[in-house]
């Protein structure tokens, strides 16, 4: 069963643990949720915590968040400069596609500057369905 109105907030570490630990944080808060659209979620959450491990400084923040039937979940980081989701890579690339796969699945997503500008913090919206 959803639990309506759940926000939670967690520092991961800056490792290749990180996306599991992200993952796991959402699947508890959306238990209940339909398996396609739970599968959606972690999917979600992997790419932006696997682009902060990657590509971000220092530790990275989650935010998860349910407010009736819209899951919002924020992964930030301490490296302020933004995405680029430059050119869709050919088929035989071995990374790259993160962006573009949640630009195709989420609902919503963007990213915004931390407000002392120390940062950035990535974020998407997906509606329970």
């Amino acid at each position: 069963m959803l639990t309506p109105n759940h926000h939670s907030s967690t520092t991961l570490p800056s490792t290749e643990v990180a996306p599991a630990l992200a993952r796991r944080r959402v699947a508890l808060a959306c238990a209940g949720w339909p398996q396609p659209t739970l599968q959606d979620a972690l999917l979600l959450t992997s790419e932006l915590v696997t682009n902060a491990v990657r590509h971000g400084r220092g530790a990275i923040r989650l935010v998860i968040a349910i407010s009736a039937d819209v899951l919002h979940v924020e992964v930030s980081d301490e490296n302020p400069e933004g995405l680029s989701t430059g050119h869709r890579p050919g088929p035989d690339a071995l990374g790259g596609r993160g962006l573009f796969l949640v630009d195709s699945v989420a609902d919503q997503w963007g990213c915004r500057p931390l407000a002392d500008g120390s940062g950035k913090t990535v974020w998407f919206n997906l509606a329970l369905s």
